[in-house]
């Protein structure tokens, strides 16, 4: 769900001309990790880039999509109760990304490895059953 999220975000991206990194990625993965942890997220200069100004839409999305996943807890008597994914386990989600993204991401400057990772992994998913 979260690789989706992110894969949309350059997706989206593109069909405005614009072209996301991996740095990119990570850095929206960094702010979604604060956020999660209680810190501040810097807010984007107005006079910054297109890309600087897309970004921002980008995180939110990916912030938002906590409340999305859901988890089923079986209780003491049996019942099944449903919550939002505890905040631990979305930081761990989020380093785990981050991780993949740094495996994945050359060592060129604007490399799209992960990104381009994310997308033969996504579309390689829907082939999967």
């Amino acid at each position: 769900m979260l690789e989706s999220c992110l894969h949309q975000s350059d997706s989206s991206a593109n069909e405005l001309g614009l072209r996301l990194t991996d740095s990119n990625i990570r850095s929206l993965l960094v702010r979604a990790l604060n956020e999660a942890k209680g810190k501040s997220v810097q807010s984007v200069e107005a006079s910054a880039s297109e890309k600087d100004q897309f970004l921002p839409e980008a995180l939110s999305d990916l912030i938002s999509l906590r409340s999305a996943m859901l988890t089923q807890l079986e209780q003491s008597d049996g019942s099944m109760t449903t919550s939002i994914l505890p905040i631990s386990d979305w930081i761990a989600l989020q380093e785990t990304i981050k991780d993949s993204c740094a495996l994945h991401t050359g060592s060129e400057p604007g490399s799209r490895g992960h990104l381009e990772f994310l997308r033969d992994f996504i579309q390689n998913a829907g082939k999967a059953k």
